[in-house]
């Protein structure tokens, strides 16, 4: 059964993160966290920004704000499409969640590895020294090497995954 449940994880990442992790890479290039978007237009557009709950999630989130593409992408497509799967197919609330957290975490980091558009992973791997502004929360992981914090939720994703 962990097997079954394994290549459904598997397989919802590979068609997610990475198309997703592609495709803002095309959108944002060298900016991130949709720092080059048009903030007249809707998907560029900051929400909440001087809204107190929304700060309090960005933070607990690990993103400085929100802007129209990532609450579209994020907070109503992507778990939109997990529920259509969870409701007709897998009937298993752990290990959808399992999957959203799992795609989101690799998402992001499948953006500064697959990003031809300048040094990302490297810039990522600085940690606070580096340019990636959006990332606030760093843990060292080995020899001046950084990663988000926000990346332990990979961790919570396994978890999941084991005991749905």
């Amino acid at each position: 059964m962990l097997e079954s449940k394994f290549i459904i994880f598997a397989v919802n990442i590979l068609v997610f993160a990475i198309p997703i992790a592609i495709l803002e890479i095309l959108i944002e290039k060298d900016k991130g966290w949709g720092a080059g978007l048009p903030k007249n237009k809707w998907y560029g557009r900051i929400i909440g920004e001087n809204n107190f709950v929304t700060k309090v999630m960005a933070r607990v989130l690990g993103v400085p704000y929100f802007f129209g593409y990532a609450v579209l992408m994020y907070l109503f497509l992507l778990p939109l499409i997990l529920l259509a799967e969870h409701f007709l197919l897998l009937h298993n609330f752990l290990l959808i969640m399992a999957i959203y957290i799992a795609i989101t975490v690799i998402e992001d980091f499948s953006w500064f590895v697959l990003n031809w558009n300048f040094p990302a992973l490297s810039e990522l791997l600085k940690g606070p020294q580096g340019s990636i502004w959006w990332h606030k929360r760093w843990l060292k992981v080995v020899n001046g090497y950084y990663l988000p914090r926000s990346y332990l939720a990979i961790f919570g994703s396994l978890i999941l995954l084991l005991i749905s």
